[in-house]
């Protein structure tokens, strides 16, 4: 092996953590973050992709089983290899697994100023009938397909305005599922405006599961998340989310960061880290935003969770920034057009939801005979593979996989100038929280 060649991998990010350690993570390889030593850190940064084993051992003057060994660790998650066959994220033959968006009413109690759904309040919640010939498509496509696990999120307009109905629905969805070797895992989209014990009791014993929208710290979130009265709703989110934590209800928020509130994100995220929740901060799509402002407070912001870490804060399971996958990485950036999509009121089969109500769009419908779930979703509209040329040589292209391809320009995120700054940022946080874990083990052992 010492006459062997070490190639380094073209999506290294390699970056110094303090005076003594670094980190070095293959941007294309999943959960491929190493903490380094300085000299193992200068033994990577000198590799030319010429250099052999032997030579690089000489000219550290480190045994060159040492360096061998080293090499090694990194070869396993093709930091580097001692070949040109990298590996990148891959889209499966089919999915084995499923994930839809249920659009389960149009009404909503709250008038948020910037909704996009376009058919709100113009009809009900989802019929009995059309929950039914989900769970038939749903069992159908189990049986055709051989899937493992489907995910519902039930959103809306309001989704616990509708939790009688699906109260009924979900238990017999799960065992329906689980009698054919699928689980069934549920969730609420919801304002958290509305809670109750019987909810809570309800989302304890079936595994349910929350994502909330939150704007910001009081005035922020109740300037644009008002009730029809005029209220805003931040008091009794704050206390419902603290009575979800408190009853160890699995529960996230989404932070949809605007011109209107982006100045109040470094105290929301203290709130955020104080309460120990996994959150989100998603850039607005569609409108523009103030980018000196936006790197400014995302900045002070990431410094707040810099010191958390430094404190035992999880950086890693604690927040995600977009649809940013740094970890896990992917082959594109959510299930639309591959293994899920949009479920509307009425039982249409969407891309996405925000293409409800547009007639425009190619839809299918849960009614149709002939179709699985899979076909509707392959047989769609597809957007997925719409990505400049920069997005396709990028070192970052399966962390970010070009944003959201509904609001992609010109085959790119609009933030895509952003992202190069703040996935580095993220790595380097990843990598703290890492190197902090690593030293406190070794004070205990």
């Amino acid at each position: 092996m010492k006459t062997f060649v070490p190639i380094k991998s073209p999506q290294l990010l390699l970056r110094a953590i303090d005076d003594q350690h670094a980190f070095a993570v293959n941007c294309a390889y999943p959960n491929s973050l190493r903490i380094l030593s300085r000299v193992q850190s200068d033994i990577l940064a000198v590799i030319d992709n010429q250099t052999s084993v032997a030579a690089l051992s000489e000219k550290f003057g480190i045994a060159a089983d040492v360096v061998e060994e080293f090499l090694s660790l990194l070869a396993r998650t093709e930091i580097i290899r001692f070949d040109q066959q990298f590996s990148t994220p891959r889209k499966p033959h089919s999915p084995k697994s499923l994930n839809f968006w249920i659009h389960t009413t149009n009404r909503c109690n709250l008038t948020c100023s910037y909704c996009y759904i376009s058919t709100l309040n113009t009809t009900s919640g989802m019929s009995d009938t059309t929950r039914q010939q989900l769970l038939n498509k749903m069992v159908e496509t189990v049986h055709k397909r051989d899937l493992k696990s489907i995910k519902l999120r039930l959103a809306g307009g309001e989704p616990l305005s509708q939790f009688k109905a699906w109260k009924t629905f979900i238990p017999q969805a799960k065992r329906t599922l689980q009698n054919i070797g699928c689980q069934l895992e549920c969730s609420f989209i919801t304002n958290l405006t509305i809670l109750t014990d019987e909810i809570m009791a309800f989302s304890k014993e079936h595994g349910i599961s929350y994502g909330i929208s939150l704007d910001g710290l009081d005035v922020d979130h109740d300037s644009t998340r008002t009730f029809k009265s005029g209220a805003g709703s931040f008091n009794i989110i704050d206390r419902n989310l603290r009575t979800l934590l408190d009853h160890h209800i699995p529960v996230s928020t989404n932070t949809v960061v605007t011109n209107n509130n982006l100045t109040g994100l470094p105290r929301l995220t203290r709130y955020l880290i104080d309460l120990d929740v996994p959150f989100r901060y998603s850039i607005v799509k569609g409108e523009a935003i103030d980018s000196e402002l936006l790197d400014k407070y995302l900045s002070e912001s990431y410094r707040l969770m810099k010191v958390a870490i430094g404190q035992g804060w999880r950086f890693s399971h604690r927040h995600q920034f977009c649809d940013l996958k740094p970890s896990e990485l992917g082959f594109q950036t959510c299930a639309s057009g591959f293994s899920g999509g949009a479920i509307y009121v009425d039982g249409t089969v969407n891309y996405c939801h925000v293409h409800f109500g547009d007639a425009t769009q190619l839809s299918y419908s849960l009614f149709d005979t002939d179709m699985d779930l899979v076909d509707m979703i392959q047989q769609g509209n597809h957007y997925e593979d719409m990505k400049s040329q920069d997005c396709q040589s990028c070192r970052y292209r399966s962390v970010c996989t070009s944003g959201c391809p509904v609001y992609r320009v010109n085959g790119k995120d609009p933030q895509c100038s952003l992202y190069h700054r703040f996935i580095p940022l993220i790595y380097e946080l990843q990598a703290r929280e890492r190197l902090k874990l690593l030293q406190d083990y070794r004070m205990i052992v």
